[in-house]
């Protein structure tokens, strides 16, 4: 008979953490906190993300392996998925493997590609002394496509269509810069090191929060804050005047001479981020907003031919994946005449029949 239980050496420290990480990845996706810790973790030894890599490997290996129906009375219980708790070597099964059951086609996958981010030290995207000098400092997404990347310091930045960023991270700052395009900012929370993102003459500052920053290609930066508190410097000095604080749920539009700053409540928080599940949503917005926004995610552009269309009122909700269906509305739901060319949608008042 074959032998489907895994058994592991006793008394192996590291290897025990290995196991307890490959839980607690299974069981959902890493808090801010927890990515810190990981990568702590495996910045202590090399030989702990090789621990990672093989407990991994054996977890998936004991989601395709059939166990024989156990005896009553010898059942030694699992705990559900989603809780978290510190793998233990009680017991002969060993039934912390056995609670998984798909986390081989995207966990492993998710894990993979943490090593490729993070690497040692983490593979962060570090601009320090000593830090590897073949690594990315730049991340660029292509129209359409979007991307969540885990920083060095635990930090997550998700991109958005067409958007670039470079950053550079040091023993005293963190600092990005956001070229074009629009990222939405998990900060880690480093007290010695403020967390700054730089969209043209405007620099966001923060020490662990949540928020979005836009370049618009008019030269005006969007900045959303879902949690925490910012500061919005303006200048390339960044530090020459008082600060700006934002606090979760405001949102301000900076421009090169004022900034309009505004409060948002929940429906129009949540429309922000609605490009992270390819959707944008449209309430009452002009049309050429509206064009302004679906051109980001379009290879070919939208173009308004008459000036007097571009106050005309825009609401609705569309696949940012598909935006010849939103074409389609302009012409059925507004009765506007669209023209599809090799260069553009050409977009103009239907002729009077």
């Amino acid at each position: 008979m074959t032998n489907n239980v895994i058994s592991w050496q006793r008394g192996n420290a590291s290897a025990l953490q290995a196991q307890e990480w490959v839980v607690r990845i299974d069981s959902g996706r890493l808090t801010a906190q927890e990515r810190q810790d990981l990568q702590a973790w495996l910045a202590e030894d090399p030989a702990h993300a090789k621990l990672l890599d093989t407990h991994a490997l054996l977890w998936c290996e004991s989601a395709r392996a059939k166990f024989p129906p156990i005896a009553s009375g010898s059942v030694h219980p699992v705990k559900p998925k989603g809780q978290s708790f510190t793998a233990g070597m009680g017991g002969p099964a060993h039934t912390w493997l056995h609670g998984t059951k798909s986390w081989c086609l995207a966990g492993l996958l998710a894990l993979g590609m943490a090593f490729v981010f993070w690497g040692t030290p983490i593979r962060g995207l570090v601009d320090s002394p000593g830090a590897p000098r073949d690594l990315p400092k730049s991340i660029t997404t292509d129209i359409g496509r979007h991307l969540e990347v885990p920083l060095a310091d635990g930090s997550l930045v998700h991109l958005n269509t067409a958007s670039s960023i470079q950053v550079a991270y040091s023993k005293e700052r963190r600092r990005v810069v956001l070229d074009k395009g629009e990222g939405l900012f998990d900060v880690a929370k480093d007290a010695q090191r403020p967390f700054d993102v730089v969209a043209g003459t405007t620099t966001v500052r923060a020490i662990g929060t949540r928020f979005s920053v836009l370049r618009l290609p008019d030269g005006r930066t969007d900045v959303t804050v879902f949690e925490g508190v910012v500061e919005i410097l303006k200048g390339q000095t960044a530090g020459t005047e008082q600060p700006l604080r934002l606090g979760a749920g405001q949102t301000v539009t900076a421009q090169a001479d004022k900034i309009v700053l505004q409060q948002l409540a929940r429906p129009a928080l949540e429309n922000k981020l609605a490009w992270r599940e390819d959707r944008i949503i449209f309430d009452s917005v002009s049309l050429g907003e509206a064009i302004a926004q679906v051109n980001r995610y379009s290879p070919v552009p939208l173009r308004i031919m008459e000036p007097q269309l571009m106050d005309l009122r825009v609401s609705g909700a569309f696949s940012t994946a598909d935006v010849p269906v939103f074409v389609r509305s302009l012409e059925q739901g507004f009765g506007l005449h669209v023209e599809r060319t090799t260069e553009a949608y050409s977009i103009s008042k239907a002729s009077a029949q």
